[in-house]
C-alpha cells in the first residue's frame, strides 16, 4: 500500500473519531446535574432539576422555606411535608444550600415547553 493511501485512510479514520468524540460531548454535557441552591431557588426551578419533585412539592419548598427561614443543611429538606430522605439521598449531588441555579434560564424554561408541550410539566417529576 503506498504512503498517500495510508495518510489517506488514517485522515479519514481520524475525522471520524473527531467528530464522533465531539457527538458524544455534546449528549453528555446536557445530562450532568446541575446544582441547585435550595435556599434561593423558585419553585419551577426546584421541580424542573429535582428527580420526584413535582409542582406541588416545589411548592412546599419554598412555603416552608419563607416560613421557617433559610435550610441550615441539605437534610431539612426532611421538615417539608411530602419530601422524604429518599428522595434527598436521589437529588443529594444536586442539592446545595449555598451555591448553584436559583432561576431557571431562558434556555431551560425553552427546553421544558418543549419536552412538554405545557408550563407545568418537566423533566423528572412525578405528581405531587
Amino acid at each position: 500500500m503506498s504512503e498517500k493511501k495510508l495518510f489517506a485512510q488514517f485522515s479519514c479514520f481520524f475525522r471520524q473519531w473527531w467528530v464522533l468524540s465531539l457527538l458524544m460531548l455534546m449528549v453528555a454535557m446536557p445530562l450532568q446535574a446541575e446544582t441547585v441552591n435550595i435556599n434561593k431557588a423558585d419553585a419551577a426551578t426546584l421541580q424542573y432539576y429535582l428527580t420526584g419533585v413535582g409542582a406541588v412539592k416545589a411548592k412546599a419548598i419554598v412555603v416552608y422555606r419563607n416560613k421557617h427561614g433559610r435550610f441550615r443543611s441539605v437534610d431539612d429538606l426532611q421538615n417539608v411535608k411530602g419530601i422524604g430522605k429518599a428522595t434527598i439521598e436521589k437529588n443529594r449531588k444536586s442539592l446545595s444550600i449555598s451555591k448553584g441555579v436559583s432561576r431557571l434560564s431562558r434556555k431551560d424554561s425553552k427546553v421544558r415547553k418543549l419536552k412538554t408541550g405545557s408550563k407545568s410539566a418537566t423533566r423528572g417529576s412525578s405528581k405531587g
